[in-house]
């Protein structure tokens, strides 16, 4: 294969692309709206879409691409065939952005893969953007994604019941940074706890692969109840809490009291 492969990224990962063949989003656009004779005869270039672009910014490069007289040289195959994101059902999500997975794959009886989908405009990527790597709180909130994605679509026992989830354990491992490239998502489940219809028991391990090496695995568990039940529980447990704070701030303030009247004599 004689044709350029080129990476192109979220505008917010334009530090990773120094000394690569690599660019932004907001570059190619600038590419694609060059006349035709500036670039001149230039090899065929394949697109890669890496990490960062959301399916907003995908419609309106394709949109782009359709109106350039440059298009021919630019292959954009890979943009038309990419994993389908999981739903904002499945995901918990309210919106589309914050989706940082795609559709669950089963690989076994227990074994399922995601492809990891972040969009730059995600509530986990207005701040602290801290160089070239992806942050790793958004590969936590990757991998908690695929296990709510992974349980809504194939281990929730039908049920009239409109559950509620809690998760109950979270640990993690790094390995390696994450880069703004394709990546696998490996859920292995290692419990499902169905027989009692009004609480729900799962748990598995999760590990983030990228270009052949891990870069983090993930032990959690959580459960799943009957919601007006958790809305129960979480209010008894608010009103307590307000009432330990309350009376806290209370004592304080006598306490406060106290030392101005003993300071003032």
């Amino acid at each position: 294969m004689n044709d350029r492969i080129l990476l192109v990224v979220g505008d917010k990962f334009a530090p990773y692309i120094a000394h690569k063949e690599a660019i932004t989003v907001s570059q190619l656009h600038g590419l694609l709206s060059l006349p035709v004779h500036i670039l001149g005869n230039q090899e065929r270039t394949v697109l890669v879409p890496g990490q960062g672009i959301g399916e907003q910014s995908r419609q309106r490069l394709l949109a782009a691409a359709s109106q350039s007289s440059n298009v021919s040289g630019f292959d954009f195959t890979l943009w038309h065939n990419l994993p389908e994101r999981a739903s904002r059902a499945l995901s918990h999500k309210a919106e589309v952005c914050n989706i940082l997975v795609s559709m669950p794959r089963p690989v076994s009886a227990t074994e399922y893969e995601l492809a990891l989908m972040i969009d730059e405009d995600c509530e986990l990527m207005q701040d602290h953007l801290s160089g070239q790597h992806v942050q790793g709180m958004v590969i936590i909130e990757a991998a908690r994604q695929a296990m709510l994605v992974v349980t809504e679509a194939y281990l929730m026992p039908k049920s009239v019941i409109d559950y509620s989830f809690v998760f109950n354990a979270l640990s993690v491992s790094y390995s390696n940074y994450a880069f703004p490239v394709n990546a696998t998502i490996r859920t292995r489940i290692t419990e499902c706890a169905i027989d009692n219809p009004k609480f729900l028991k799962f748990a598995a391990i999760t590990s983030v692969e990228q270009s052949g090496r891990a870069v983090a695995e993930f032990t959690m568990s959580f459960s799943a109840m009957e919601k007006a039940r958790l809305v129960k529980q979480e209010r008894m447990q608010s009103v307590k809490t307000h009432r330990q704070f309350v009376a806290a701030v209370a004592t304080e303030l006598e306490q406060a009291q106290l030392l101005v009247e003993n300071a003032s004599r």
